[in-house]
């Protein structure tokens, strides 16, 4: 690399995973949180030679390097920030952890440069001004000329399904329970898809991505209509290497995507709207069998260690007036695989960072009187540790010990990334006076549970589900 930088904190994520392959191995010290990461970086800027770098993925990542960058700035230190982004045409689409880097940074750097992966390599610092941030387009998707096209009145959406004949329903979240309009929607027999934080993932009729992924591969589906915020499912991504017409309904006029049709109506808007049920009763169901369910349980009961089984045993001890918060990553997809009981249940999906998720379940539970579940992951738990020094009556901590960023395993992604590491919490939780258990029979009588399911069993459990 010709920037020659004394070092590169690198901070794990999918989005920077190929920037990886460019630095010098020698170089690279792997980093939990970014927070932390970018002031060990700038610490080491004021003894080192060279420019020290820190190396993040795109949307929330990048905002936790501005106290240091920030720092930087006003002391003239040799930071550099890079960061791994999203194509171009995806930004200002709230496509999923996309958000606008080059603004962020803007009061804590003196360079901004923009260029594309295969740039990196041979990118010289040379005539900029320290800090730095440099904002690598990483573009894994597939050309296409489908137009991204903005809608006022309900009579496109009428238009698009004189044009799409079997679309599949999405529906994702909102700052509400969109489950008035999906109980509604469920007498239609049209396929569906209602994520965990719809408030009605019990009713889908498709129960399993995996079912909708193979749907969409063999090319069942002609059409796609979201109704909600930016989804959480794969299908979501591999819309963008596969591309189908896709109607959106999002209240904030937001595609999630580079193209389709939008149109800024919410759940509760499109319950009044008998244009929307008119347009709707001009589809003719068509029902698929879902062997994918039995192929679910039958893996459960053969890997009962394992993290899905684990999840599903966890749900058994939840009722219907307990309220759930879901860290991101790993904890938010199997417990959606595993969901069957009409729960609440909440997250931060805007932007879908890791920080700060221990915080969002505290604020929530200091707003009820039920009981709130926040099951988090144990490197989501580590980037919010300070948290737990302030834990409401009715809030309970389950955390999923894995031993590290297991999704990176599950994408297939360098070994290193994962973190890996023997540690859990027991320790922690008795130096703040927290009762702790590791016995799922706890359930709900300790503040905090920490659940180690079988990484062996979890490793195969999803050999066998891919």
């Amino acid at each position: 690399m010709k920037m020659n930088l004394e070092k590169i904190f690198f901070c794990t994520g999918a989005r920077n995973h190929d920037l990886l392959k460019i630095f010098d191995s020698s170089n690279v010290k792997f980093e939990y949180d970014e927070r932390m990461a970018s002031f060990k970086a700038l610490g080491l800027t004021k003894v080192a030679k060279n420019p020290v770098g820190i190396c993040t993925t795109s949307g929330t990542a990048v905002s936790q390097c501005v106290s240091a960058m920030l720092e930087a700035y006003y002391s003239e230190n040799p930071l550099v920030l890079i960061s791994g982004d999203r194509p171009k045409k995806l930004h200002g689409t709230g496509s999923p952890q996309t958000i606008d880097h080059e603004a962020l940074t803007r009061s804590c750097r003196r360079s901004y440069v923009e260029i594309d992966v295969s740039e990196l390599a041979t990118f010289s610092l040379e005539g900029l001004e320290f800090p730095v941030h440099i904002n690598v387009l990483v573009d894994d998707t597939a050309p296409h000329t489908m137009e991204l096209i903005n809608h006022e009145s309900i009579s496109g959406f009428a238009s698009f399904l004189n044009r799409v004949k079997k679309p599949l329903f999405v529906f994702s979240h909102e700052n509400k329970s969109m489950r008035p309009l999906i109980e509604k929607f469920s007498k239609l027999g049209l396929l569906f898809y209602a994520e965990t934080l719809s408030g009605g993932r019990d009713l889908s009729n498709l129960k399993t991505e995996k079912k909708l992924i193979e749907l969409f591969d063999a090319g069942f589906f002609d059409g796609v209509v979201r109704i909600g915020h930016t989804p959480l499912t794969k299908i979501w991504r591999l819309l963008e290497k596969k591309p189908l017409p896709v109607f959106h309904f999002d209240s904030r006029n937001l595609p999630g995507l580079s193209f389709g049709e939008v149109l800024p109506m919410d759940s509760e808007a499109l319950l009044k709207n008998d244009q929307f049920w008119n347009a709707l009763d001009k589809l003719s169901p068509f029902p698929i069998g879902d062997e994918t369910v039995w192929t679910l349980e039958k893996l459960i009961q053969k890997y009962p260690e394992s993290e899905v089984a684990t999840l599903k045993k966890l749900q058994g001890h939840l009722n219907t007036n307990d309220q759930v918060y879901l860290g991101n990553s790993l904890v938010i997809r199997f417990f959606e695989l595993t969901q069957t009981a009409p729960l609440q249940v909440f997250g931060n999906r805007g932007v879908n960072g890791i920080d700060g998720q221990l915080a969002s379940a505290i604020g929530l539970a200091m707003g009820t009187s039920n009981p709130v579940y926040c099951i988090l992951g144990d490197v989501t738990t580590f980037y919010d540790l300070s948290s737990l020094r302030e834990m409401p009556e009715n809030l309970h901590l389950i955390i999923m010990n894995n031993k590290g960023g297991r999704i990176f395993d599950m994408l297939k992604l360098d070994k290193r990334i994962v973190l890996e590491h023997e540690n859990d919490f027991e320790n922690i939780c008795k130096g703040l006076h927290l009762s702790y258990s590791n016995n799922l029979k706890d359930f709900g009588l300790v503040k905090v549970l920490e659940l180690s399911p079988s990484r062996e069993q979890s490793e195969n459990f999803l050999r066998e589900w891919r």
